[in-house]
């Protein structure tokens, strides 16, 4: 996650079957654009389908021309925005949409034309010194596929900013050389300002790179050489100088190897030259380097319990102790991989009763969370041992207590459950409290 705005998602292992992908931001209209990993030409051509976007998941699937399932199973790259327009950190870019009524294609009438595209140079907000855009189809209303393109609104093989901002955006979805139509679809599209920034602990670049290069049926892979070594990105062919239709996609077994980026042009084997070359194309890449990790910080504090008859810590009296536990580095940690260990000071004998006398919940521990995504269920996820060395794990935590105030416990064992959630865009944190009587 980039932003509360932005995120990047790496897909594996993606075919024919739809599969729902999960978000972590919460989205109030979002835009989505994915680029497979075409591994080696000898696997059929395939292109990314979108469905149900929602404000926290959508679905994906990769798919032939037509409605061909007959797919390679490819890593898929996916950028994420709410439509809108930020600017913010050396990040400058907007997310929109619109409905293509139109499709494009060397063989269906009016070809590349404007008559069948969508002009949004309108719709951008903001102004930008090197603009250029990448996007989806990002629906499902035809089960035969068409792909994203985009071109300067007056000459197809330019794309969209081709001389600037100046020369506006055109947007659309063709079919290659098939001689058809398709359904309404919505498109997807994200104008970025070229640069590069970190944001977040991700770094980035974003660009368009020379007319070079060809199609899967050339020779693969083609080299676009940046500065750093990015395991995420989108990739867009910027106009169709070709005319046959193509799209840009990732391609080899490591499309981003350090200081690159390996890309083809795809095209559709259904009609016309179906040898997959293409012409030289200019390639649009947005590219990131995941930096994100946990930093993890806990603290224990004492206090005396609000029920003591003394004001001294004497026998009889009881303590109160919270542990708190705060991410604050821009990544989760992973699921259910979260296992604590708390000594008990000798002396004191581990209340096993109500924590809160009565009030809300009946557990011994009492849990907290601040947006931290974790949960803490008493009959699994604590634990305790009485022997003199810290148990390792949670099948080590198998004391169990009698008494009500219990003595023979040294070890006390919690093992929240979830995804502990990143802690630099939001505060994420959880804590654990307990009592225990001096005697």
């Amino acid at each position: 996650m980039l932003t509360t705005d932005l995120e990047i998602k790496l897909v594996p292992n993606v075919g024919a079957a739809w599969q729902t992908v999960a978000l972590e931001n919460t989205y109030s209209d979002a835009i989505v654009v994915c680029k497979h990993n075409l591994v080696s030409s000898a696997s059929p051509s395939a292109t990314t389908r979108i469905r149900n976007v929602t404000a926290t998941s959508f679905q994906l699937r990769l798919q032939q021309f037509e409605n061909s399932s007959i797919v390679p199973t490819s890593n898929v790259h996916c950028v994420i925005a709410d439509e809108g327009a930020y600017n913010s950190g050396g990040l400058k870019y907007e997310a929109r949409k619109v409905v293509s009524d139109g499709t494009s294609g060397l063989s269906v009438p009016g070809g590349w034309g404007i008559v069948n595209n969508e002009n949004v140079t309108s719709a951008i907000t903001q102004t930008y010194a090197n603009p250029h855009v990448v996007g989806q189809v990002m629906s499902f209303n035809d089960a035969n596929a068409s792909v994203f393109w985009n071109y300067d609104c007056e000459t197809r093989g330019n794309g969209a900013f081709f001389s600037g901002q100046a020369d506006g955006i055109c947007v659309g979805k063709h079919i290659g050389q098939i001689n058809g139509t398709r359904a309404n679809e919505t498109l997807g599209y994200i104008v970025l300002e070229a640069g590069s920034a970190t944001v977040n602990d991700i770094s980035f670049t974003t660009a368009v790179g020379a007319d070079t290069g060809a199609g899967v049926g050339n020779s693969p892979p083609y080299n676009y050489s940046v500065s750093g070594d990015y395991d995420i990105g989108v990739v867009e062919q910027q106009g169709e100088d070709g005319g046959q239709g193509g799209w840009a996609i990732l391609y080899g077994s490591n499309p981003l190897p350090n200081n690159s980026v390996q890309w083809a042009i795809e095209e559709e084997i259904v009609a016309g030259d179906t040898s997959r070359s293409h012409t030289t194309e200019n390639v649009a890449y947005w590219l990131f380097d995941n930096n994100q990790a946990p930093t993890l910080a806990a603290q224990k504090t004492v206090t005396e319990y609000s029920g003591n008859s003394s004001p001294y810590m004497i026998p009889g009296s009881e303590a109160v102790y919270t542990i708190s536990v705060e991410n604050t580095g821009s990544g989760p940690v992973d699921d259910d991989s979260l296992f604590l260990t708390d000594r008990l000071p000798d002396a004191l004998g581990f209340f096993t009763g109500d924590f809160n006398d009565g009030g809300p919940g009946t557990d011994m521990v009492a849990f907290q969370s601040t947006d931290s995504g974790l949960t803490f269920t008493q009959a699994t996820d604590l634990g305790f041992s009485d022997s003199a060395t810290a148990p390792a794990n949670m099948s080590q935590c198998n004391y169990i207590p009698t008494d009500t105030y219990d003595t023979g416990v040294t070890y006390i064992c919690f093992a929240p459950q979830g995804e502990f959630s990143e802690g630099t865009i939001t505060p994420s944190s959880y804590s654990l409290s307990f009592r225990a009587r001096v005697e």
